[in-house]
């Protein structure tokens, strides 16, 4: 059951943490996903279970943030005798923004709330370790498809998953075989397209830029990720040594004037000490202005640095961390890379 109409032919669904990082909440206003939708007629679809999880991190961040300011605002206080206060906005107003956030407004979404019987069935699905419910016994994911299933009964169907409990087994892009079958049983007539990330999905708005030297995207991203970038550092007395690659993808945007920018970049970093080698990882977005030829609004997705063991292994320093639905998952290791497919069914 939605709250508006489904108009559209064609909807689009997100998985939580694609959702979370895409939708609004870490680029300006998702500015290549507006155009997207509004380039092929999609309508964005999201399910009840990824607005309350969407809903429920933000108004986590946005807390903690709050209470950061608050200290620093004190210790700043002890330090100067006074400063000039700052007031957070009220909870209200913080709680129905997350919630417009959370609805993706600004994008024309449409809140799918789930019926009993969507939800009985989720939960049989975990019950019964089903996927996307064989590798955690958690119903979010069983009720994200669940919601798909129940779409795909009338509406073609895009679905962006990264999370690998919606994969086949090993390194794969490819849906789960077992939810493929479910699909194609339900869909008859209808058109299932899976994505397993949201740079595919994007592929279709890629455009062709003047080259931006390489130079230029590393003082960018180490001036705005400066942070960040110096925790890692005095967290594992490693340092930049060289830039080894830098991969760019341009989309277009619903303004003329700004493309948006998938970066990965990748350096190896020295030890100040023994000097052993290291690899440094990023992958973020941000914008590029074309009038005069600015990277801006650095939104930093993946980031880590890879410290070799005594035993030939490697783990992540300390600071290293990569933005989930979950919230930011310090430490950890670098996500499975997708093959680069887009599979679907179609019956049409």
């Amino acid at each position: 059951m939605s709250e508006k109409p489904l108009s559209a032919q064609e909807l689009l669904v997100l998985d939580s943490s694609t959702f979370i990082q895409e939708a609004g909440l870490t680029s300006r206003g998702a500015s290549a996903l507006k155009h997207y939708l509004r380039h092929r007629g999609t309508q964005l679809v999201v399910p009840e279970v990824v607005a309350e999880e969407c809903e429920r991190t933000l108004l986590d961040i946005t807390n903690g943030k709050i209470r950061k300011v608050n200290d620093t605002l004190t210790w700043l206080g002890r330090f100067f005798g006074r400063v000039n206060g700052w007031t957070a906005p009220g909870d209200h107003v913080i709680v129905e923004r997350a919630k417009a956030l959370a609805t993706a407004q600004h994008l024309r979404a449409v809140l799918l709330r789930e019926t009993e019987t969507v939800r009985h069935r989720a939960e049989s699905r975990t019950r019964l370790q089903k996927p996307p419910s064989h590798r955690h016994s958690q119903p979010r994911d069983a009720r994200i498809w669940e919601q798909c299933l129940e779409l795909l009964s009338s509406h073609d169907v895009v679905f962006v998953a990264r999370d690998n409990d919606f994969r086949g087994h090993g390194d794969t892009g490819e849906l789960h075989p077992q939810l493929r079958a479910e699909a194609e049983a339900v869909g008859a007539g209808r058109k299932l397209t899976f994505y397993p990330n949201i740079d595919l999905l994007l592929l279709e708005l890629k455009r062709e830029v003047p080259a931006i030297p390489n130079d230029t995207v590393r003082k960018f991203v180490h001036s705005a990720a400066a942070t960040d970038i110096d925790d890692l550092s005095a967290n594992s007395s490693y340092w930049p040594m060289r830039l080894d690659d830098v991969s760019l993808t341009f989309l277009s945007t619903d303004q003329a004037d700004i493309i948006e920018v998938r970066l990965e970049l990748n350096e190896t970093w020295k030890h100040s000490g023994d000097g052993t080698i290291a690899t440094f990882y990023l992958r973020a977005s941000c914008h590029y202005q074309l009038e005069d030829h600015q990277l801006q609004d650095l939104s930093i997705k993946n980031l880590r640095l890879l410290v070799p063991q005594p035993d030939g292994s490697v783990r992540a320093a300390r600071g290293s961390y990569v933005r989930a639905s979950a919230g930011t998952l310090y430490a950890g290791t670098a996500p499975v890379g997708p093959k680069p497919e887009v599979l679907g069914i179609d019956r049409t």
